[in-house]
């Protein structure tokens, strides 16, 4: 099926996209901090981006409840749906990689970046869009 080969390439680069933003986002942030360097401030700051990534994943999770499938619908159109659910549930699922890339931006130990990249991949490799997911999913 190529619009399954299609939404698992989009998967595929969603997950490298926001790998590269989260990493690109955490070390000019800590850029940014090491020059300031105030201890309340980056606390705050952290405070402020937990609140911030709970209310994106709230708000994420209850989108994606809302997206169901019908079987009434053309078949093109469940295919467009579904890959919308993919591109909600990865964005969804690759704000659990950003506690490592938190402790590496305030440890600044590579063991902590190391494994924030393997949860990605982990992540990617076990969401990989199927067409038998797709099935299943069609007939929730």
């Amino acid at each position: 099926m190529p619009a399954i080969r299609r939404i698992r390439f989009v998967h595929i680069v969603q997950y490298l996209v926001l790998a590269g933003l989260m990493l690109a986002l955490v070390l000019v942030a800590d850029h940014r901090v090491q020059t300031i360097d105030n201890k309340q401030n980056t606390t705050s700051l952290i405070a402020l981006l937990l609140v911030l990534v709970v209310l994106v994943m709230g708000g994420i999770y209850l989108v994606f409840r809302r997206i169901r499938p019908n079987l009434r619908r053309p078949e093109a159109e469940n295919l467009r749906i579904y890959q919308s659910a993919v591109l909600l549930r990865n964005s969804f699922l690759a704000l659990v990689s950003l506690p490592p890339l938190l402790l590496y931006h305030l440890t600044n130990e590579w063991i902590n970046l190391l494994f924030f990249g393997v949860l990605l991949v982990a992540l990617c490799v076990l969401t990989l869009p199927t067409e038998r997911k797709y099935r299943r999913w069609l007939l929730t």
